[in-house]
């Protein structure tokens, strides 16, 4: 074998071994098999064709040389032609090949076939058949696809006068990927009953194996033979230059070594394409360059249009690409099938040729009525094509990219179709729509290009809204000094509707920073006492929540920005949802904040999104419903991954995290958000109290009382600071007097609870009044509600959170009968069947209140027995760790049936799940 060098270093028997394997015989025993036949049969004075056709590479004309030698070996004649890409154009070259080896009976025909042409001679036929009759004769033709026309009629007109008593074997060689070829055979009415047509295959990671430990000497590992197979189509050839490259760099066969075999095999690739584009012709290359660019998008027909070439016959053209390994036919389509070879054309284009083409491509695709994103692909590569369609497809194409949350394919659309020309104001629109992209991708580029679009000169409604917008976008990630800043610089020009929306983004900006005091910044107006418009009225409203006054005009300014709708920016809205919550309106708030969502869905801009659905997050914790918040987290990492966030807002997102994981039992998830480093600044954020206080309740839960008071009073001095007192919006007072209380420290508790009564009953919302009671009987403080039962509004988590702890000091205290009817009363709460935390604590004080709990008026108890007696036993096994077809084979029935009698109990006992169904029935054993 030629071309082996450095193997100094194997043993001697892999020398050996290195020298004595053919690869391109790896796997060939089906196709020896039937040349071994043929052999047989011209042995037996009977004819034969063989058609072998393989990939460039795959040794198709290996097998016909080993055949040659197999018929040597039988003293059978061996007479040898090459077809030859330099040689195509010599009149009758394999003919002369031929018959130059007969001897002196062909000395008479070579002299014809080396003059002047003869119509219809077939100079040699004669003298070769005659010779057949005396000798069996094998004719090998390799390389069959560079044949000149005459060698192919000549050899045609050979096969058909084949019949029986001819001792001659025809093996034809060539490189294609039709079995069935070559075409000047199939016309001749012997080939059909004498030949026999042979596609071989590409080896597979089983012969790679085999090939590699011999090449290396040592063994090969799965994982490496599976990706030289994949690397390398299977091709023999590719296979035994890049392993003999690879052993002779001193690597080894195994998974560690995969990405060298991948970089040698995509550069042998490559070098064998670059040889095999420099022999087609400059038609072929033409069609070659098309199918780079679209021949995915466009059928051979369109493909020979595009490339400029109309007098070329298709058949011919598709026939030099297959045979020099480029294409494969896919019906009316031709393929390039290797991404290599793709590549290495697409390289071998001249600049400016290649973007025309790309130009001409997306013209021809779009008329043809393909998908959005196909053409784009095309654009991407291709000049400004200044017409209208560009734009719109590109945009289509953005918009199918981000509801897969590709956010970076989508802003890559966005910024091809701001190369178009086009109007400013689509082109601003275009650059809102690029800078939601690039929230999530770039998130410091997004805010450079909203500040570009808030600051752009421009008069009408469409660019009010226009900069409007922009400085909403960019409030929404969270970075409220750029926003306080951009605002007040845009406000300088502003007039009407949008001056006024720009009040309300500053201000809401200026709320969210504590180091700002409530002194406008030079030019910029104060906000209203009782603003008139929809936007102000939304964060007037939230002031007027977070001071803890004026409930019911909280109210009403919250409704007016609410009502207005779209017309008003995202930001106030969401405050005014805020405020209005807190009012006790959670109905009514959460019903606007769920059509906010559905509007920001159907748009683009991601940061609006997420912050709109941790918000929602928020409000279900608040109202008990884990799941739904749960979800709403999910779908707001969704639509801006927390990296996106500026660490302004990030602790708003890392605390409702926690909340979640708490909530749903998952103690060392929260533990470690909460003491997951937090982004640079993230003290300063308006959020910031949020997190401490979540940090605080923590540390109470695992039992640090000393820590949680300390984190629960820092959240307080945040919110003092900032003059926001409500309790509603966080009540860290009466969680820091309970943790007193752990402490020993009576006094500070009721100090604490003293005033968060005092505050709630200033705000005047029921939730927030019924809470600080609750919290205020545990000091048995004067004043306070004397019933256990009291109005809770939508807060029912912190309510039942408050009951249990009131229920855990009461035991505390030794009051079982007390603790064990307030248990009693928690039992009822709908939060215990949906905070698995809840449901613990429930458990645990069931267990602790045992021997005086009175199971009779347990509500778990009173639902049990809404279940029918199957449904009940049913349940029971089920409880009991046994799969449906378990339970269905003890209580005799179908599984079926078992299906449906817990699907009842679920609907009955208001759950989801097995594992609900489990803990409502050990719940149920407790109390």
């Amino acid at each position: 074998m030629a071309g082996l060098h450095g193997t100094q270093s194997y043993a001697g028997s892999t020398w050996t071994a290195r020298l004595r394997i053919d690869p391109a015989l790896l796997e060939r025993e089906a196709e020896q098999a039937q040349l071994k036949q043929a052999m047989a049969e011209i042995g037996e004075g009977q004819p034969a064709v063989v058609v072998v056709t393989g990939r460039p590479g795959f040794g198709h004309n290996a097998l016909l040389r080993w055949a040659g030698r197999l018929a040597e070996k039988r003293s059978v004649r061996v007479l040898r032609a090459t077809g030859s890409l330099t040689e195509r154009d010599l009149r009758n070259g394999a003919v002369i090949q031929l018959l130059s080896q007969l001897g002196p009976e062909a000395e008479g025909p070579l002299r014809v076939l080396r003059g002047p042409p003869e119509p219809d001679g077939l100079p040699g036929l004669r003298e070769l058949l005659h010779t057949v009759r005396r000798r069996p004769t094998l004719v090998t033709v390799e390389d069959a696809q560079w044949l000149d026309p005459d060698s192919r009629r000549w050899l045609q007109a050979l096969v058909r006068r084949l019949s029986a008593g001819v001792p001659l074997a025809l093996l034809v060689g060539r490189t294609g990927v039709d079995r069935h070829g070559p075409d000047w055979l199939a016309g001749t009415s012997a080939a059909g009953r004498l030949t026999r047509h042979l596609l071989v295959p590409g080896l597979s990671p089983r012969a790679v194996a085999t090939l590699a430990g011999t090449i290396f000497g040592a063994p090969c590992d799965e994982a490496f033979a599976d990706a030289a197979a994949e690397a390398s189509y299977g091709s023999p050839a590719i296979l035994h230059a890049a392993l003999h490259g690879l052993a002779d760099a001193g690597q080894r066969p195994t998974a560690a070594d995969v990405p060298q075999l991948r970089t040698v095999m995509t550069s042998i690739i490559g070098d064998r394409c670059a040889r095999a584009l420099r022999g087609l012709t400059d038609e072929s290359i033409a069609v070659l360059r098309a199918l780079a660019v679209a021949g995915d998008l466009l059928d051979f027909t369109r493909i020979c249009h595009l490339a400029g070439v109309r007098t070329a016959h298709e058949s011919r053209l598709r026939s030099a690409l297959q045979t020099a390994g480029f294409t494969l036919p896919d019906g009316p389509f031709e393929r390039i099938h290797l991404p290599v070879a793709r590549a290495r054309v697409l390289e071998d284009t001249p600049i400016a040729e290649r973007a025309g083409l790309y130009a001409r491509a997306a013209r021809l695709v779009y008329r043809s009525g393909a998908a959005d994103e196909d053409v784009a692909r095309l654009l991407l590569h291709a000049p400004p094509i200044g017409e209208p369609w560009a734009v719109q497809t590109l945009y289509g194409s953005f918009g199918a990219a981000a509801r897969r949350s590709e956010f970076a394919r989508a802003a890559t659309w966005l910024n091809r179709a701001l190369e178009e020309p086009q109007r400013p104001e689509q082109r601003a629109r275009i650059g809102l729509d690029l800078a939601g992209a690039e929230a999530v991708a770039a998130p410091v580029a997004s805010d450079r290009r909203l500040a570009a679009v808030v600051k752009s000169p421009g008069d009408g409604e469409t660019w009010s809204h226009l900069r409007v917008r922009a400085l909403d976008m960019g409030l929404a990630r969270g970075d409220d000094s750029w926003g306080r800043c951009v605002a007040a610089e845009a406000l300088e020009t502003a007039q009407g509707r949008e001056r006024d929306d720009l009040i309300a983004l500053y201000w809401y900006a200026v709320r969210c920073r504590p180091e700002v005091r409530d002194v406008p910044a030079p030019g910029v107006p104060a906000l209203p006492e009782h603003p008139l418009a929809p936007a102000q009225a939304g964060i007037r409203a939230g002031q007027l929540a977070t001071l803890g006054q004026q409930r019911e005009r909280a109210a009403e300014l919250a409704r007016r920005a609410l009502e207005a709708g779209s017309s008003v920016p995202v930001m106030p809205r969401l405050v005014a949802v805020r405020a209005l919550w807190f009012t006790d309106a959670a109905a009514e708030a959460e019903g606007h904040l769920d059509a906010l969502v559905a509007e920001l869905r159907r748009g683009h801009s991601r940061a609006p999104l997420a912050r709109a659905l941790v918000l929602s997050a928020d409000l279900h914790l608040r109202g008990g419903r884990v799941d739904a918040a749960h979800r709403a987290m999910d779908a707001a990492e969704r639509a801006l991954p927390a990296v996106a966030w500026h660490p302004y807002a990030a602790p708003h997102l890392m605390a409702v995290r926690c909340v979640v994981a708490m909530e749903s039992g998952r103690h060392d998830e929260a533990r470690a958000l909460t003491a997951a480093p937090t982004p640079p600044d993230t003290e300063t954020s308006i959020h910031w109290p949020l997190l401490l206080f979540i940090r605080a309740r923590v540390a109470a839960d695992e039992g640090r009382w000393a820590e949680a008071v300390e984190l629960f009073k820092e959240s307080g001095r945040w919110l003092v600071r900032r003059q926001w007192p409500n309790p509603a919006v966080l009540p860290w007072r009466s969680l820091a007097a309970l943790a007193c209380l752990r402490l020993g420290d009576r006094k500070q508790a009721r100090r604490l609870i003293h005033e968060e009564l005092t505050l709630a009953r200033r705000w005047g919302a029921p939730s927030a009044v019924s809470l600080a009671e609750l919290c205020a009987r545990a000091l048995d403080s004067p004043g306070t509600a004397a019933s256990t039962t009291v109005p809770i509004g939508p807060n029912h988590l912190a309510h039942a959170w408050a009951l249990a702890d009131l229920t855990t000091e009461e035991a505390t205290k030794g009051d079982r009968m007390t603790a064990a009817r307030l248990l009693t009363e928690l039992s009822d709460h709908r939060v215990t069947r949906t905070s698995s935390r809840l449901a613990a604590r429930v458990r645990s004080l069931a267990d602790r209140l045992e021997p005086t709990a009175d199971p009779e008026v347990s509500t778990l108890d009173r639902e049990w027995a809404v279940l029918s007696p199957a449904e009940r036993q049913t349940a029971e096994l089920a409880c009991g760790g046994l799969g449906n077809r378990q339970i269905a084979e003890q209580l005799s029935v179908s599984r079926r049936t078992v299906e449906l009698r817990l699907s009842s109990t679920y609907k009955k006992l208001r759950i989801a799940s097995r594992e609900e169904l489990r803990s409502r029935y050990r719940l149920m054993e407790g109390t």
